[in-house]
């Protein structure tokens, strides 16, 4: 959730009783900047049985630069070849999540322990020790940083399971990574599908795969054009599609906190 706008209020207006109806728990990542636009509003949904609040960083910073190699034939981000996009210095990174756990504290009284890091980088921060520490210092303990496959694109493998940072140091610390693709509109810019494919399709695709591989799949979405009910469902759809045939798999869902918290157990939540 980082718009800040009107896309936000209707995410959180149409999605808690699509995800009620649904009955499946789910997390939140929100930038600080969207806490501050609708403060009532999150503090509403805080406590909600089936949904939980973290974070997205204050400003949407990026904490790597990526360099995605763009496949042959595509225009992505208006380019072709390669697309740079710059990552922060380490005080901006440092000032940005000190803000961000301040506006957690003061919206909903405690701080985020959850980051999902915007745009998501290849083996996450695994090859940043310096700036995992920093990130371990602002409170947070899990993390949604690794979601770009070794060409900074999509999709991400589904075999690449999460892991902790123990190797770091700080074994406290989980990766638990996006999978996949990150959104329907990061499936269209990537994937190369049938004309009469849709993102409901391979969703659905994808959950046979966790089913008969016994697969972990952390999945993502966005608050992009949801300011009404009309574009809302151009996700809602979607979303009922797929988490309806999962139930239906025997799929087990749980949010970010539930799962990490099984990681440290050594059950991932079994």
């Amino acid at each position: 959730m980082e718009s800040a706008n009107e896309h936000t209020a209707g995410f959180i207006r149409y999605g808690v009783p699509l995800f009620e109806e649904l009955g499946v728990p789910v997390t939140w990542y929100v930038t600080g900047r969207t806490m501050e636009r609708y403060p009532e509003l999150f503090r509403q949904v805080e406590g909600h049985p089936l949904i939980e609040l973290q974070a997205h960083t204050y400003d949407h910073i990026l904490l790597k630069s990526i360099w995605i190699e763009i496949p042959p034939g595509k225009v992505i981000h208006d380019t072709t070849g390669h697309f740079l996009k710059r990552g922060e210095s380490l005080e901006v990174i440092d000032a940005d999540l000190r803000k961000c756990q301040q506006v957690f504290q003061d919206t909903l009284g405690r701080r985020a322990i959850g980051l999902t890091a915007p745009w998501g980088y290849y083996r996450g921060l695994a090859d940043r020790p310096d700036i995992l520490e920093i990130v371990h210092e602002h409170g947070f303990r899990y993390l949604r940083s690794f979601s770009r496959n070794e060409t900074d694109g999509q999709p991400v493998p589904m075999e690449w399971r999460p892991f902790l940072y123990k190797e770091h140091g700080r074994g406290d610390m989980a990766e638990l990574l996006v999978h996949d693709y990150q959104d329907d509109f990061l499936w269209e810019m990537f994937c190369d599908h049938a004309p009469t494919e849709t993102y409901a399709d391979h969703m659905m695709r994808m959950v046979d795969r966790v089913a008969a591989e016994d697969l972990v799949w952390s999945t993502d979405s966005h608050d992009h054009g949801t300011a009404t009910p009309e574009g809302f469902a151009k996700k809602g759809d979607w979303y009922r599609c797929f988490v309806s045939h999962a139930k239906a798999k025997g799929i087990r869902f749980m949010t970010g906190t539930a799962y990490y918290e099984g990681l440290l157990r050594g059950d991932e939540g079994r």
